[in-house]
């Protein structure tokens, strides 16, 4: 429980934890990887190197320190309890909650090593596919934390099944990443290599959940060309002891979402069409294009 954020030692335990990650270099990461076997790898001429790997193509030292990266990035926001952190020894977000298909998508400077960018496009907990109304299936983190089973509100596709599900989780930026060109490139980066992930991964993914702030990450969906549904007036919370519970109460309100996933040819047309944004002499003329040909949408359903 965090009961006392400004004790001097919690703050310097935490502000260690965040300097010791902004250090880190992921330079050598491609050399640990299976390349034929990933999702997506996309070396560019400026430098950014993005790859979309599963936990289990991950050396376990690279996943500790993806978790790390995340853990900074929300202390830094506020939304991680540095007091639970201290109290724990801890110095990243616990792997447990890891899945090994659960996939990573990171953008980095080739230069540096360092991480400019992060999602995870995460499994069911569920070991064999199941019903998505099935009372004892296991629920994702997005339902855990807001109390209700999305499907309810928001039927699924006839015949998709746990399987066919997977939660957009932890869309971050450095926060070091201050130039608004760099950044909009490593959202579009990222975006990109979710779409190949959708593309790549079996069993086909038919339905993408999660939760956003309106203002913030649901403007990458929409710029994706997903036609999203946002969950209103649920009451999200995670229990004190939780690493992550200031994440639903020191910032904007948080909706769930429930969005289709495009069939594959639809998705290859849309990865083209990122690729022929990041190819643009002017990147922000050519996001404005991207929305306007893709044209998200957003449809409120009642909790």
């Amino acid at each position: 429980m965090c009961t006392d954020p400004t004790s001097s030692t919690t703050r310097r335990y935490a502000a260690d934890i965040v300097a010791m990650h902004e250090r880190m270099s992921y330079r050598r990461l491609l050399e640990h990887l299976p390349q034929g076997e990933l999702p997506h790898l996309a070396v560019r001429g400026d430098g950014l190197v993005t790859v979309a790997a599963t936990t289990e193509q991950l050396p376990h030292r690279y996943v500790l320190g993806l978790q790390g990266f995340r853990l900074a990035q929300y202390l830094q926001l506020g939304w991680a309890c540095e007091e639970t952190l201290h109290r724990s020894a801890g110095f990243c977000e616990p792997p447990q909650s890891l899945h090994p298909d659960d996939v990573h998508v990171l953008t980095l400077s080739g230069r540096t090593g360092r991480i400019l960018g992060y999602l995870s496009i995460t499994t069911s907990a569920d070991g064999d596919p199941r019903d998505l109304l099935a009372p004892d299936r296991a629920r994702f983190p997005v339902e855990e934390a807001h109390g209700i089973n999305v499907f309810t509100r928001v039927p699924a596709p006839p015949g998709v099944r746990t399987d066919q599900v997977r939660e957009l989780k932890r869309f971050v930026h450095a926060r070091t990443l201050t130039d608004r060109a760099q950044r909009l490139r490593v959202t579009l980066e990222l975006l990109l290599g979710a779409g190949r992930t959708l593309v790549a991964v079996e069993p086909v993914v038919r339905v993408l959940v999660g939760d956003v702030e309106e203002d913030v990450a649901l403007r990458h969906l929409l710029l994706a060309g997903l036609d999203v549904q946002l969950i209103e007036d649920t009451q999200p919370w995670l229990p004190d002891g939780d690493l992550l519970h200031l994440a639903y109460t020191n910032r904007g309100e948080v909706k769930p979402f429930v969005a289709g996933v495009p069939d594959r040819r639809e998705l290859l047309e849309r990865i083209e069409l990122l690729e022929t944004a990041l190819a643009a002499e002017d990147l922000f003329e050519a996001a404005g294009a991207l929305s306007g040909a893709l044209q998200g949408t957003t449809e409120r359903v009642v909790a």
